[in-house]
């Protein structure tokens, strides 16, 4: 039994009646109403609390001294976010004046270390037009809410996802069907019979440049695949190392020569996907090679590695041609060639892009066009889950 109330104030004289009005005595319909999973809460016209079950308040010390209190009390008693009270007072007071229902969403802090999400139902009661008390419903919706962010993010993916497929699927068959293109033209020349030797002999030369642009578009095709498929595989590498194979390997790529310059600054051993970082420093050496300046009378890379227990850094940096600014926005596109003088797949800057964060890195890049270029990559390092 709801035990009355009796303060020096009248005011705060809440009749037994009054409240038997609103929930029956019988035990059987209030032990219903507490072991709702859903909190529930009656007010007066004048803001004070008629009943309140354990999902809106489980201290029953508390919720039976709430019983003819407002609620502006209860807040002040609770020390608690003034503004999440009179949010709701709003609404009751809203419900009050138009007797209509009124439904809404909140969230907050208060009281818990994660933020929680709550949908209200405000639900007026009228007997002859005249309002008696507000029904106040809540229901915590955080977990749907966490489930709708995961919802849209795993969107946004497979709309990035489908908009590289449907991207990738029109670039790689005219990336490999180009080169067929044209080794069926040059073959078709070659078998002229008034084609001369020497003409023959370049045709066969262009032949081999349609051959080296199909591998190097399927080498890169499989690159990318291979990134997304395979997980990360921490082991010990040796970076200058690394970059000095990378770059005796490029020694005589499209006849030019890049001489290379290491800076290494180490405090600790470097853990990374050893299959990726090659891919990643190969693209970058390769475009270095590629965009050259054959203007200047000395081509060079200087590549500055600096590594601690938590991360890498490795700058690239050539005095090649520069990219424009213009260009400098998609560089990292899937299939995206900044110039048309020089053949390659365009997946080379993207591939570095995917893996490096594919194993939590990041990638920026400055160029100044007939300067040159620096790409910057900041890696982790997997010392620690090694």
């Amino acid at each position: 039994m709801i035990q009355t109330e009796i303060n020096n104030d009248s005011s705060q004289f809440i009749e037994r009646e009054k409240y038997d009005s609103v929930v029956n005595e019988n035990n059987l319909l209030r032990a219903v109403l507490d072991q709702l999973p859903s909190e529930l809460v009656v007010v007066d016209k004048d803001m004070r609390y008629l009943f309140v079950n354990k999902a809106a308040v489980k201290d029953d010390e508390i919720r039976a001294w709430m019983i003819g209190k407002t609620d502006m009390e209860f807040w002040e008693r609770k020390n608690r976010n003034s503004e999440l009270s009179v949010k709701r007072r709003q609404g009751c007071l809203q419900v009050i004046s138009s007797g209509e229902d009124l439904q809404f969403e909140e969230s907050f802090h208060i009281g818990t270390p994660q933020e929680k999400h709550y949908v209200r139902l405000h639900r007026p009661r009228l007997t002859q037009g005249e309002q008696q008390y507000v029904i106040v419903y809540g229901q915590e919706i955080t977990e749907l809410k966490k489930s709708e962010d995961r919802l849209r993010a795993q969107n946004s993916e497979l709309e990035k996802v489908n908009h590289e497929l449907d991207q990738f699927v029109y670039s790689a068959s005219h990336n490999l069907r180009a080169p067929l293109l044209s080794l069926k033209g040059l073959l078709s020349l070659i078998e002229l019979d008034e084609t001369d030797a020497l003409a023959r002999k370049r045709f066969i030369g262009e032949i081999y440049k349609s051959i080296q642009r199909l591998d190097a578009t399927i080498k890169d095709i499989i690159d990318y695949s291979k990134n997304a498929r395979l997980e990360i595989t921490p082991v010990l590498i040796d970076l200058e190392q690394l970059v000095c194979n990378m770059h005796e390997d490029l020694r005589f790529y499209e006849g030019t020569s890049v001489a290379l310059e290491i800076k290494t600054q180490s405090s600790s051993a470097f853990f990374s996907d050893e299959r990726r970082l090659k891919s990643i420093v190969h693209n970058i050496l390769s475009n270095s090679v590629k965009y050259s300046d054959p203007g200047k009378e000395v081509s060079w890379l200087r590549v500055d590695i600096a590594v601690d227990d938590q991360r890498c850094v490795l700058s690239f940096t050539d005095n090649g041609r520069g990219i424009s600014p213009e260009n400098q926005l998609h560089v990292f596109d899937m299939f995206y060639r900044g110039t048309a003088d020089r053949s390659g797949s365009g997946l080379g800057l993207y591939i570095v892009k995917e893996m490096t964060e594919r194993i939590g890195g990041k990638v920026r890049l400055h160029s100044t066009l007939g300067e040159g270029t620096t790409i910057i990559l900041t890696l982790p390092n997997f010392i620690t889950t090694t």
